[in-house]
């Protein structure tokens, strides 16, 4: 009798097993990696407490890290960054959130190199006009093709400036 009982007893205890351990296999599988666009999307989602239903319009690689410019359903636009861990997947790292009609400037530290980032998500453009003021001194301006939409990437050795950004459509309409 007992050990019927014993063997009851293992029989219940290994199923839990089994299903803690299903349960757990289950979970960690459906947690995204960041490996595809529509990860990083849902990563987006439970990341950035402003905006739902994010779309990942451009991304730019720099230094192994994915830069991601999206917008959402309620219409706000960012610019985030993506860490690799390793095997191929990444980790939400930070982002610069704005409204879509903002045009989004920030920045991020790779690999011991900093990098302006700047994306405009508000309208269909032409070009971009970028001015950096170093040590008080206007540098010359720098003009980027904006036809595709793509995420400027400059990197940037001083550690003390202003920047200015225009971007410009066909038409001749400004955007700051």
């Amino acid at each position: 009798m007992e050990v019927l009982v014993m063997k009851k007893w293992l029989l219940i205890i290994s199923a839990t097993v089994i299903c803690v351990a299903a349960a757990f296999l289950y979970f960690f599988s459906l947690t995204p990696k960041g490996d595809t666009i529509t990860s990083r999307e849902s990563i987006l989602n439970t990341a950035i407490s402003k905006g739902n239903e994010w779309t990942i319009a451009k991304e730019l690689e720099l230094g192994g890290y994915i830069v991601s410019g999206a917008y959402s359903a309620d219409n706000k636009s960012t610019l985030a960054i993506f860490e690799p861990t390793g095997n191929g997947d990444y980790k939400f790292s930070t982002s610069t959130n704005r409204n879509s009609d903002e045009i989004i400037v920030g920045g991020v530290a790779i690999n011991g190199e900093w990098y302006d980032l700047i994306w405009f998500n508000g309208a269909k453009t032409e070009y971009a006009e970028i001015t950096y003021t170093i040590n008080g001194q206007v540098q010359d301006t720098l003009r980027y093709s904006t036809d595709d939409m793509d995420i400027i990437s400059i990197k940037n050795p001083e550690k003390e400036y202003s920047i200015h950004v225009v971007y410009y459509d066909n038409d001749g309409n400004k955007y700051e």
